[in-house]
């Protein structure tokens, strides 16, 4: 039914008037001097301002919904708002297929027009959900998603969701797994007019995983020989800005060295051990054993997967089946743990893990961290291969070294961690910390 007169009268103005003094204020906060402010109050005013911009985003792109795209005539929601907020093709998608989304989950919907939900973990909801196969569930993970989406991390957050999307679309996993795998490829290309050489190369999972702890290893070496050469020139003193080689250099000389060592390797000599550690539940492992053998299994619960793992300790996604493979070709660390999250198999390197202390604690740190292997300082994105294990309680004040009184923490957060009080820790197990003063 077309609004009357006096509709359109009551309902103009206000809207006017809403965005007018949203401008007013978005000006006002402009002109202010933050920098005035207490380094705390700086950043309390930078969360404040995060959560209104999360309302700001919910609140935007019910086009498809009232179908006024249609007035200028835009065939479509999305062309309208490439249109008129002059934003590309993928930016309009997400905001339709968001809104889209959170008229059919409820409980996400309420949290995200508080702003308690980061507008990249609304995103990945939406992209979740957009797979045909999962989309039926939303109704049953509403509530659920709405709590995790509040209480982690985006990054934690998305690795959540490839979780429950393995468990509600086993098959679908499977087939995007082997079909990555399928297409796996590498290039190597002269430029004809510089003679320079570029590298493309693809891979599936376990394949990628593998390769990444490898060159890891290596980039580390190449970052070593640049701190060595800094620090016998500027010593105690030495920062990043005096290493001679940018990342990416030493990461195309790390490559390099990859190259040399499997050139120089004699023909018919053992290969290295792997480096690369799977951890799965026993219910996931045990239900990849009897597909394998063709014997017919129930069904995970969607619902609930908080006792569900299948990934590397750096935090690559696998599916079942790859993770049957690296076991029964034993190429792979495999780590299976049970409802408790407590180790119950190392697989057939037993003797790697055995009496050694530090893999067990950066192994418990996978457990607590959801993602991957990360620096247990909240917000650190430090790279798996760069954490430290150290004291929570020093050894100087008789911590022990046990698995209890391990920290995950990257080297800076590890010298800093001295300087500051502990406050302990969230139910995500992430430590707090403040200023002594």
């Amino acid at each position: 039914m077309e609004p009357s007169n006096d509709d359109t009268v009551e309902v103009r103005p206000a809207v006017a008037d809403a965005l007018a003094l949203l401008g007013s204020a978005v000006g006002a906060l402009t002109a202010a001097d933050l920098e005035v402010l207490t380094a705390r109050a700086q950043l309390d005013a930078v969360e404040a301002l995060e959560a209104v911009r999360r309302r700001l985003d919910h609140a935007t792109d019910r086009l498809d919904q009232s179908g006024a795209f249609g007035v200028d005539g835009h065939r479509s929601a999305k062309a309208a708002i490439k249109a008129r907020c002059r934003v590309t093709g993928p930016e309009a998608h997400g905001r339709i297929r968001t809104a889209r989304v959170l008229r059919r989950m409820p409980a996400v919907d309420v949290a995200d027009a508080r702003g308690d939900i980061p507008t990249e973990s609304v995103r990945a909801i939406a992209r979740t959900l957009s797979n045909p196969r999962v989309a039926a569930f939303a109704s049953l993970v509403d509530e659920v998603f709405a709590e995790q989406a509040v209480a982690q991390t985006p990054e934690a957050f998305r690795a959540w969701l490839r979780d429950w999307e393995r468990v509600a679309d086993v098959d679908g996993a499977e087939r995007t797994a082997e079909a990555n795998h399928e297409r796996r490829t590498a290039t190597l290309l002269e430029n004809s007019i510089d003679s320079s050489w570029s590298l493309r190369a693809g891979t599936g999972a376990l394949q990628g995983a593998a390769m990444a702890e490898i060159f890891a290893r290596f980039e580390d070496a190449e970052f070593e020989k640049d701190w060595r050469a800094a620090r016998d020139i500027h010593g105690d003193d030495t920062r990043v800005e005096h290493l001679v080689r940018s990342p990416a250099q030493r990461r195309a000389d790390a490559l390099f060295a990859i190259f040399r060592r499997a050139a120089a390797m004699p023909e018919g000599a053992r290969e290295p051990q792997p480096l690369v550690n799977i951890v799965a539940d026993a219910d996931t492992f045990r239900e990849s054993l009897m597909r394998a053998a063709g014997v017919p299994s129930v069904a995970a619960d969607p619902t609930d997967i908080e006792s569900r793992r299948c990934q590397t300790v750096g935090g690559t996604r696998l599916t079942p089946a790859e993770v049957l493979a690296a076991a029964l070709h034993g190429h792979v660390r495999r780590v299976i743990v049970d409802g408790a999250s407590t180790v119950i198999d190392l697989g057939r390197r037993r003797r790697l893990f055995t009496g050694c202390s530090r893999d067990a604690a950066l192994l418990q740190s996978v457990l607590r961290n959801r993602d991957r292997l990360r620096c247990d300082w909240e917000g650190c994105d430090a790279p798996s291969h760069r954490i430290q294990v150290d004291h929570e309680i020093e050894w100087n004040d008789c911590g022990r070294t046990d698995i209890a009184n391990a920290r995950t923490l990257c080297g800076g957060h590890n010298l800093a961690k001295h300087h500051l009080v502990r406050s302990g820790q969230d139910p995500g197990q992430l430590w707090h910390v403040r200023r002594p003063e």
